[in-house]
């Protein structure tokens, strides 16, 4: 696919921002979070769909480690990774321009499916706002609330699903309740796809009724890769989706709660 067939959105990745600003914010990484991320010797050669489990509020500290720790690894032009977020993301003033440049797009099946025509990998989330904003108390659950996009994307576009599982983002701030009902009752599930509206205690807002971006607290990251899931494999040309989302969601949360095993206190290990 020529430069002038790859959609805007795509071109905004910036290689040569990446690998300037990859040293210091990798280095920042590693000091903060004290950031692991193992399993990429599990990833085939080819274009996949990683899926993690989403946490850490409005910063989700542990999405730009992944991205951080991908481009390390693999170098900043040898295999382009691009995450799909929400909105909110994309388009915050200043900010929005910066996850641009590291190859964030707006969350979309169409950008997806041109990342691996351009023989990219996407990294989604499924769980979206709700699993990000889940009560602490729900840090090591794999919560995706039945959504089934991403499988039919993977099966569609005949992707590999490369499951993520990380904790540690959610100990960057406290979230105190499951905040789905209030955006419910203000409507905002309507008029602003946010799907959850949480009580949250951070820096430096001290308790809020919004989940803000916030200066993240200096949890331990780990992150792990895990398997491929060939869904086709697995699941033959017309998968029974419910079934395909209860497998990939069980691998996921036994490879989070392994993780999880190893935490001790969120600020130490």
């Amino acid at each position: 696919m020529t430069d002038a067939a790859i959609p805007e959105e795509l071109r905004k990745r910036d290689p040569e921002f990446i690998r300037a600003v990859l040293p210091a914010l990798w280095l920042a990484s590693t000091v903060w979070f004290r950031a692991e991320v193992h399993g990429f010797e599990n990833l085939p050669d080819e274009p996949v769909l990683f899926v993690g489990n989403h946490s850490g509020g409005g910063s989700t500290p542990d999405t730009f480690v992944f991205l951080l720790a991908y481009n390390t690894f693999f170098t900043v032009e040898g295999r382009p990774l691009y995450a799909l977020a929400h909105d909110t993301i994309t388009a915050a003033p200043g900010f929005g321009n910066l996850t641009r440049k590291l190859g964030v797009v707006p969350a979309a099946n169409s950008f997806a499916e041109q990342i691996f025509k351009t023989g990219g990998s996407a990294l989604v989330y499924p769980g979206g706002d709700v699993e990000a904003l889940r009560p602490w108390r729900d840090r090591y659950k794999i919560v995706f609330s039945g959504r089934t996009g991403f499988l039919k994307l993977a099966h569609r576009c005949k992707v590999k699903i490369v499951p993520v599982v990380a904790t540690g983002g959610h100990d960057t701030l406290v979230i105190l309740n499951d905040g789905r009902r209030t955006a419910e009752l203000l409507r905002l599930d309507k008029l602003a796809r946010v799907k959850s509206l949480p009580m949250t205690l951070s820096l430096p807002w001290g308790l809020s009724p919004l989940p803000l971006p916030h200066f993240p607290l200096p949890a331990k990251i780990r992150m792990q890769v895990l398997e491929p899931i060939d869904l086709r494999a697995r699941f033959g040309a017309k998968p029974d989706w419910d079934h395909a989302s209860d497998y990939v969601t069980s691998v996921m949360q036994v490879g989070l709660s392994k993780l999880a095993s190893r935490t001790v206190l969120p600020m130490v290990r």
